[in-house]
C-alpha cells in the first residue's frame, strides 16, 4: 500500500508492520516526525516538559563553557547576532522616544477603560494618513451612526442600502421604502 510522506509530499510504499506510517524513510522526513512528536510531547506532557528541563539544566551545569568556544570558533554568527541587537536596541529607544513625546501609535491595546464601547451601527470609510506605527496597517475612520439612525440620515430614509451621498445629505432623491419597524 502506498502513501504520501506527511513532510515532503513523496509517495511512499508503507511498510507492513506499520499500517499507519506516514513519513517516508528520508533522514530529513523521519527528523521532522520526530520533532513534531516531541513539541507535541512538550506542549501536553508536564512530566516530560520538567525532565527535559532538568535534562537540559544538568547538561549546561556539566558543559559550562561550551557556548564561549562555539562563539569562538564562529564569529560570524557573533558579529551578525551583535549586529541585530543594536538594531533591535536602536528600535526600542526610538519607540520609547515617541512615547515619551506623546505621539500617536497605532495599539490595539490602547487605553481600554478610556474607550467606552458603543453598540452602534458603523461605517468604514478611507480615512487620510496619520501618524501610525505601521505603515502598512489599514486606515479606516469609524463614524458612529445612533441606533436610531433614521433620525442620522435625511428625514424620512430608511433603506437597507444606504450610501454615502444619504449619510452626507449630498443625494436629492427621496427613498420609496418604509421606516423600520422598532
Amino acid at each position: 500500500m502506498s502513501s504520501r510522506c506527511a513532510c515532503c509530499g513523496r509517495r511512499f510504499r508503507r511498510k507492513p508492520q506499520n499500517p499507519d506510517q506516514k513519513y517516508c524513510a528520508r533522514k530529513s522526513c523521519q527528523n521532522e516526525r520526530r520533532g513534531r512528536w516531541r513539541r507535541a510531547k512538550l506542549r501536553r506532557d508536564p512530566d516530560y516538559r520538567a525532565n527535559q528541563h532538568d535534562s537540559q539544566k544538568r547538561w549546561a551545569e556539566a558543559h559550562p563553557d561550551y557556548y564561549r568556544q562555539w562563539r569562538a570558533k564562529h564569529p560570524e554568527y557573533v558579529d551578525r547576532n551583535r549586529s541585530l541587537q543594536r538594531d533591535r536596541d536602536c528600535l526600542r529607544r526610538d519607540l520609547s522616544t515617541v512615547a515619551d513625546r506623546g505621539a500617536v501609535l497605532a495599539k490595539s491595546d490602547v487605553c481600554p477603560d478610556r474607550l467606552p464601547v458603543f453598540t452602534a451601527y458603523y461605517e468604514l470609510l478611507p480615512a487620510p494618513p496619520a501618524h501610525l506605527a505601521k505603515s502598512d496597517a489599514l486606515k479606516r475612520l469609524f463614524r458612529l451612526i445612533p441606533t436610531d439612525y433614521v433620525d442620522f440620515l435625511v428625514k424620512d430614509k430608511s433603506c437597507k442600502e444606504i450610501t454615502r451621498e444619504t449619510l452626507t445629505g449630498t443625494s436629492d432623491t427621496t427613498c420609496p421604502c418604509p421606516k423600520p419597524s422598532p
